[in-house]
């Protein structure tokens, strides 16, 4: 998101990490405990804001989300997110630790990364038990997984929505830029950003000369949006928690906003939690895209991912 990098890694790594029992003393923060997580990981807090049931943090490099049964971390650039992990275990404990999901996506400059996806697996396995998956063809855009744990089923009504989007168009890049829109507020109002789930309080922040960030919640619900507009390697992020039997109508508002060449859809849910109700499928129909490829995958811990990829007609 700095200035400093001629070409950012917008392709966010993702960590969450899920208690068997709530802390609840965890969302506190006056002895800075969540800064040393955040600076471990070659990040730095910009701001906060809080929700009845969650705090969010708006980082240098993404976000971090603080509930007191679960942690959600998720980092860009190069940061080397697995460094916060020891960090977080000294305020939760190993052994109220009931599952772990470490996400990484397939890096546009690899190379500049100071660790591989199998680097962190290596430096996960020092404190879990788990196993590394890969969403996606190798060849495509894609997603590495490492899951471990199993602890108590979620309750029912709990999904999680991203879409990862890359090469938006021109005039949507111009958009988070400080020379066009000035403030984070009016590049939501330029895009249409500030039409997207507008019941739930925003904290945002424009980088200079270009980039943005922002996070909003409301109770326990949050979705956040990290945007690199850089031309060479434009990209954008959304993610969010609220849950939605059919996902088709937010997906379609957020790539309207964003218009990529080309995404990745990713719908994350408690397979058991279900029960006979229809799981809420990545599979939408998106006007002026082909869905090239679809998968569902069922992991031990009871959770369900399924993943589709689209690229522009």
């Amino acid at each position: 998101m700095t200035a400093a990098i001629e070409h950012f890694e917008g392709p966010e790594k993702k960590l969450e990490i899920i208690l068997n029992s709530p802390c609840s003393n965890l969302r506190s923060n006056q002895d800075g405990r969540w800064e040393r997580v955040v600076n471990a990981s070659r990040s730095h807090i910009i701001s906060s804001i809080s929700a009845e049931g969650v705090d969010a943090y708006l980082l240098s490099e993404s976000s971090l989300f603080v509930w007191e049964d679960r942690i959600l971390m998720i980092t860009c650039g190069k940061t080397t997110l697995v460094n916060a992990v020891p960090e977080i275990l000294r305020l939760t404990g190993r052994r109220n630790v009931a599952r772990v999901f470490y996400e990484r996506k397939n890096m546009l400059y690899p190379d500049q990364q100071s660790t591989q996806f199998d680097d962190d697996v290596a430096r996960l396995a020092d404190f879990f038990s788990g196993r590394a998956h890969l969403l996606g063809a190798a060849a495509d855009d894609h997603v590495h997984l490492y899951s471990a744990g199993a602890g108590a089923p979620q309750p029912p009504g709990q999904a999680t929505l991203q879409v990862l989007m890359h090469d938006l168009a021109p005039a949507v890049q111009a958009c988070f830029s400080v020379r066009r829109a000035g403030t984070a507020a009016r590049a939501e109002t330029l895009c249409g950003l500030d039409r997207v789930y507008p019941d739930m309080a925003r904290d945002s922040h424009l980088f200079s000369p270009h980039g943005y960030s922002a996070n909003a919640v409301a109770g326990k619900s949050y979705h956040t949006v990290h945007v690199t507009p850089q031309p060479q390697n434009s990209y954008a992020s959304f993610e969010t928690n609220r849950f939605e039997r059919d996902y088709a109508g937010t997906l379609h508002q957020v790539v309207s906003i964003f218009k990529p060449r080309r995404l990745m859809v990713l719908v994350t849910t408690a397979r058991k939690s279900l029960g006979p109700q229809p799981h809420p499928s990545a599979n939408a129909t998106l006007q002026g895209y082909r869905l090239t490829r679809s998968d569902r995958h069922d992991f031990d811990c009871g959770t369900t991912v399924s993943i589709s990829n689209h690229t522009c007609v």
